[in-house]
C-alpha cells in the first residue's frame, strides 16, 4: 500500500507552445516544460517566442505550476557564441529549472548566473545510480532517466541517491538506445539528435530482392506496407502505483508536437491516477483512465519498454484516432455563451461530449449543439475549423471545456 501522506509525485506536461501550456497548467499539470526558438530537441514544434516565454512563466506561477525550459540540445562548435547570445536573452526569467542534455550547455547556464535548477535529459541516457551521483554532484537537481530503465533499476537509484528522479510515464517511444539515431538524418539529412526529426522509423518499408527491382515484397500481409522500425506508444497509467512504491518524484508526459486536447487529457488522467494509486478508488477508475487515454490520437500502446510484442512476431503499428478534437472554450460572449475556438467542423444539432479537469470528481459529459453565431452575428450550419464562434448548447457549459466527436 502507498503511503499517501507523502507529496505526490509530479506530473510534467509538454507545451509545444503558449496554447498548450496554458491548458497542461489548467488541467493539473505541476510543471509544464517548453523550448525557445532555439536549442531544444523539437525543431518542427511551435516553440515560444520571447513574449511567449515571459508569458508562459507567469502563467505557470500563477497557476501553481513549475516552468521547466528547455536547452536540451547537443551543441557543436560553431554553435557555442550563439548558444550564449541565446541564454544572455533568457536568464533573468523565472525558470523554476533549465533542462539540458549536454554538459557544455549546462556551463554555458551556469556561466550566464542562471540560479534555477538543472534537470538532466533523458538523452543522456542515464541508468545506474552510480551516473545519478555523478550527475548530482555536478549540480543536477534532477536527473530523468533512460526510458530503458526498469522498475527494479530505479528502486535501486532510489535507495541510494539523493536527486530527484522523473520517468517517462506516456507518449512515443523510439527505436534508437534513448532516442539517439541518425536514420533520419542519413535519409533526409534532418538530425534527430538536433531536434529535426523526420520520424522515417515510422515510415513503411518493403523488401526488394536485387535481381527483380521494381516488385517489393511486404515483410508483413500488409499491401501498405509495414513499419518494421516503429515502436509501440507509451502507456504506464496500470503500473503507476509500482513507479510510486520505486520512488519516482516525477512522471513526465512526452507529446510537444501533439494537440492542445492531448496534452490537456493525459495531463487530468496521470494527475488523477497518482492522486488514486494504491487505493480502491484507482481500481474502480482504472477503466476511465484507460478509456481516456485511448481516446488521444497514439499508436497501440505498451506498458513494457523491453518485450512489447510479447514474443510473438511483429505486427504493424497503426496510428489510433477514436476520437476528433473539435475545440475549446476561449471565453464568453457579451451575452455569456460560450465562445468555442474551433479546430474541426462542429454542426448544428450534433450531440458532443465535453471533458473538464478533473478535481475530486469526474464531470465530463454531453452537450447538444442547439446553434452556432459566426463573428458577423449570423446563424450558421457549420462551425468552421480555425475560427471563433459563439455556440449555443443545452446545458451551460463550464470553463477550459475540451469538445471532442466520438468517431
Amino acid at each position: 500500500m502507498l503511503n499517501h501522506n507523502k507529496q505526490f509525485p509530479e506530473i510534467v506536461s509538454p507545451a509545444g507552445n503558449l496554447e498548450k501550456l496554458k491548458f497542461a497548467a489548467i488541467y493539473g499539470a505541476d510543471a509544464v516544460y517548453f523550448g525557445g526558438s532555439e536549442h531544444n530537441l523539437r525543431a518542427q514544434s511551435d516553440n515560444f517566442s520571447r513574449q511567449d516565454i515571459e508569458e508562459g512563466v507567469r502563467f505557470c506561477h500563477n497557476h501553481g505550476a513549475k516552468a521547466v525550459f528547455l536547452l536540451n540540445s547537443f551543441l557543436h562548435e560553431k554553435e557555442i557564441e550563439d548558444a550564449k547570445r541565446f541564454i544572455d536573452g533568457v536568464r533573468a526569467l523565472p525558470f523554476n529549472a533549465v533542462m539540458v542534455s549536454d554538459p557544455g550547455m549546462m556551463a554555458l547556464v551556469r556561466d550566464a548566473g542562471m540560479t534555477c535548477d538543472i534537470h538532466l535529459s533523458t538523452q543522456m541516457s542515464t541508468l545506474n545510480h552510480l551516473a545519478v551521483r555523478f550527475w548530482h554532484k555536478a549540480g543536477v537537481s534532477r536527473i530523468v532517466l533512460a526510458r530503458e530503465a526498469t522498475v527494479d533499476e530505479i528502486r535501486i537509484i532510489r535507495d541510494n541517491t539523493d536527486a530527484e528522479i522523473e520517468v517517462f510515464v506516456h507518449g512515443a517511444l523510439c527505436i534508437a538506445y534513448s532516442g539517439r539515431c541518425l536514420l533520419s538524418r542519413y535519409l533526409t539529412g534532418r538530425d534527430a539528435n538536433r531536434g529535426d526529426c523526420a520520424q522515417a522509423c515510422r515510415w513503411r518499408y518493403s523488401l526488394v530482392e536485387e535481381s527483380r527491382p521494381g516488385e517489393p515484397l511486404d515483410i508483413i500481409e500488409d499491401r501498405r506496407g509495414t513499419e518494421i522500425l516503429s515502436s509501440k506508444d507509451l502507456c504506464l497509467v496500470g503500473r503507476i502505483g509500482a513507479y510510486m512504491e520505486a520512488g519516482v518524484d516525477a512522471f513526465k508526459i512526452e507529446g510537444r508536437m501533439k494537440s492542445v486536447y492531448y496534452t490537456a487529457n493525459t495531463t487530468r488522467i496521470y494527475r488523477d491516477a497518482v492522486r488514486t494509486a494504491g487505493t480502491p478508488e484507482f481500481e474502480q477508475r482504472l477503466p476511465f483512465y484507460r478509456e481516456e487515454l485511448d481516446l488521444v490520437s497514439h499508436r497501440p500502446y505498451t506498458d513494457d519498454l523491453f518485450n512489447e510484442f510479447g514474443n510473438k512476431c511483429f505486427s504493424g503499428i497503426p496510428y489510433i484516432n477514436r476520437a476528433m478534437f473539435l475545440g475549446y472554450r476561449s471565453g464568453s460572449s457579451p451575452e455569456g455563451m460560450p465562445l468555442i475556438r474551433t479546430f474541426n467542423p462542429v454542426y448544428r444539432g450534433e450531440t458532443v461530449e465535453a471533458i473538464f479537469p478533473i478535481t475530486d470528481t469526474i464531470t465530463d459529459r454531453r452537450f447538444t449543439v442547439r446553434d452556432i453565431i459566426d463573428a458577423d452575428g449570423v446563424s450558421v450550419d457549420m462551425a468552421r475549423p480555425n475560427s471563433l464562434y459563439t455556440i449555443i448548447f443545452d446545458a451551460e457549459m463550464g470553463d477550459y471545456a475540451i469538445l471532442r466527436r466520438r468517431r
